[in-house]
């Protein structure tokens, strides 16, 4: 199903109503959504308590230039976030950037 609008994306920058150009599959291998699948919020909290980091996904003409500006906040705040550790495991670190993430991408939505 994948396309030349196929992009793979950080879980944490894809949109509610985003389709899935590719199955998503768990650490065991399961699948866990199929391609063509609609993302919600509840299927994008699911997959990120599943610890799964990126998806991919058909993108709309509009909906690469907003990528791209997602993209460039997301870059802007790994660079102040250089110095920590940001994996799910390591806790605090991880769980602050997600929450600055989130709250710098409300200005782009």
């Amino acid at each position: 199903m994948t396309s030349e609008n196929s992009q793979e994306l950080p879980l944490s920058s894809v949109q509610p109503g985003a389709e899935l150009a590719a199955a998503v599959l768990g650490a065991d291998g399961q699948v866990l959504m199929t391609a063509g699948s609609i993302l919600t919020e509840s299927a994008l909290k699911k997959l990120t308590e599943r610890g799964v980091l990126k998806v991919l996904v058909e993108l709309q003409r509009d909906e690469i230039e907003s990528l791209a500006e997602r993209e460039a906040l997301r870059q802007r705040l790994l660079h102040l976030f250089r110095a920590c550790d940001l994996k799910p495991e390591h806790g605090a670190a991880h769980e602050l950037f997600a929450a600055v993430l989130d709250y710098r991408m409300e200005s782009l939505r």
